[in-house]
């Protein structure tokens, strides 16, 4: 039997960050008009295991301003900031590049990963890893943090005209404010204008995974 080797995530993280490739286990797939792609593990991953980068273009906080008002609001959403050594950073992932970790969808109800970053040649890196078992064919999510998100907004909507309780009096505000003061225990950074969670955590993970 093959003895199998025991691989810290933060090491692993370190490994494809440096090559800058994604791991093997994850691959895009449509689901649907609504959503568009996403990435579902082809493996098994277990709690704290690194899943993959966000890749992009690492910019300051006044590019990252001056993108917001000329992107197109469908590539605003691959502006990710977040606060490093005290100062405020942005990636840009708004380039199809090949790259998984852009595809990877908001789920702020039940996600089963977590943006850290990591620090290597003094730069920080936005990694996504595991927060408890992951199944073969699952998709990957994450929480993208506190926002209005439209898509947040229409599955509220959604809810709301289905519910046999609602009433016409009952608005979408109300319950996205319900569902953002819910989600913030769970402080995640993510790029909103103006409102960004200066909440990221970094590493180093203490825990050790196994691989064959």
């Amino acid at each position: 039997m093959q003895r199998r080797r025991r691989i810290k995530p933060k090491e692993d993280a370190k490994y494809y960050i440096d090559t800058k490739t994604d791991k093997v286990g994850l691959d895009v797939k449509y689901i649907s008009a609504f959503k568009g792609r996403g990435i579902f593990a082809t493996t098994s991953f277990q709690k704290g295991d690194f899943l993959c980068e966000y890749q992009g273009e690492l910019i300051s906080k006044e590019e990252c301003e001056r993108r917001q008002k000329i992107y197109h609001d469908n590539l605003k959403v691959f502006l990710f900031e977040f606060y490093f050594n005290g100062k405020l950073w942005c990636v840009d992932a708004a380039k199809e590049d090949g790259s998984l970790g852009r595809l990877i969808n908001d789920d702020n109800i039940s996600p089963n990963a977590k943006m850290k970053y990591l620090t290597v040649q003094q730069k920080p890196h936005l990694c996504l890893f595991a927060t408890r078992d992951i199944n073969q064919g699952e998709e990957i999510t994450y929480n993208y943090g506190d926002s209005d998100w439209p898509w947040r907004l229409k599955e509220l909507e959604k809810e709301m005209s289905q519910s046999p309780d609602c009433t016409h009096s009952t608005s979408t505000t109300d319950n996205t404010e319900q569902v953002r003061a819910e989600n913030d225990q769970d402080q995640m950074t993510t790029s909103v204008p103006n409102e960004t969670d200066p909440v990221l955590n970094s590493l180093p993970i203490n825990s050790e995974v196994f691989y064959n």
